[in-house]
């Protein structure tokens, strides 16, 4: 949901002459998002999350984006719904978290779902952000990665001389590069989906006659940006025992590679009845005694 209750334009500043503050280029993002075409990238967005949101349940709900006035929390059932914002904003509509986003003021494995939407392409460190929103997601919860597609068709549009203004000063970080994050941070990527066929073209005519491309199949891994679903890899520790451990040591399941023998082993364990009186072990052990003799003699 975007909020049209902004100022006017605003003079973008660069990001390449200042790429270590937010601040710089924030107010121009909020205003292209405004835009024909920032509202039809928008609106792609949401109609591709809407189903999958949707089926989410939980306590938490966490957004980390370029701007608080660009929300997605209505698509979420989720109760506590929270806004990440470097600065304070005046008169907010939902909860706002102002932190900085290297170090989230959050305990480890707190919110069912984090959604980082286009905030690494346009911070100084976003691994680093990636890492507090890999922290602060429980090992059961989502984490939703939006970010813009550097090798779709928007990606040339960072090469064009006269194309210097929001949103073409991004890092526009690839799914390999996000990929090999996400592995090191123990995550993995359940599905990748792009959105928006259409060129960048910031008019609303231009934008209605090409939306024949979405609907052209072989353009799928073109979109203008990336919705990546991870999740944490959370496994138990399992012991590692020898062999004749697996085979012995009772209430032990049995590797794939050891299964068969071990049931062999079983089968002719359970034959084999232990004595149940010192009676029956005097006897056992008199008459193995006798057959030994006997062969002795011979």
């Amino acid at each position: 949901m975007l909020n049209k209750s902004l100022g006017a334009q605003v003079k973008y500043r660069g990001f390449r002459k200042d790429r270590r503050h937010l601040g710089a280029f924030q107010d121009g993002l909020e205003y292209w998002w405004r835009q024909p075409l920032g509202r039809a990238v928008f609106e792609a967005q949401e109609q591709r999350l809407e189903p999958f949101l949707a089926k989410t349940f939980g306590y938490h709900y966490l957004q980390m984006g370029i701007s608080p006035h660009v929300s997605l929390t209505h698509l979420s059932p989720i109760k506590h719904s929270m806004l990440w914002s470097p600065k304070l904003i005046s008169s907010p509509a939902e909860s706002i978290l102002v932190a900085d986003a290297h170090a989230l003021p959050l305990p480890d494995d707190s919110v069912d779902v984090v959604l980082v939407h286009h905030l690494l392409d346009f911070v100084d460190n976003p691994h680093q952000v990636l890492r507090e929103a890999a922290r602060v997601t429980q090992h059961k919860g989502h984490l939703i990665i939006i970010g813009f597609n550097p090798t779709g068709f928007w990606g040339g549009c960072r090469f064009i001389p006269w194309k210097k203004s929001v949103p073409w000063g991004g890092r526009f970080i690839g799914l390999k590069r996000l990929n090999d994050w996400l592995t090191l941070l123990d995550y993995r990527i359940e599905d990748i989906e792009t959105v928006f066929l259409r060129p960048a073209i910031n008019n609303s005519r231009w934008l209605q006659r090409t939306q024949w491309l979405e609907s052209v199949g072989f353009l799928g891994h073109f979109g203008a940006s990336y919705i990546v679903w991870a999740k944490k890899q959370a496994g138990c520790a399992t012991p590692i025992r020898r062999k004749w451990q697996e085979q012995f040591i009772s209430g032990v399941v049995p590797s794939a590679s050891t299964k068969g023998a071990s049931k062999g082993i079983s089968r002719t364990l359970s034959t084999v009845q232990p004595p149940d009186s010192d009676l029956e072990l005097r006897h056992f052990t008199s008459s193995h005694n006798t057959r030994k003799k006997a062969k002795v003699s011979v």
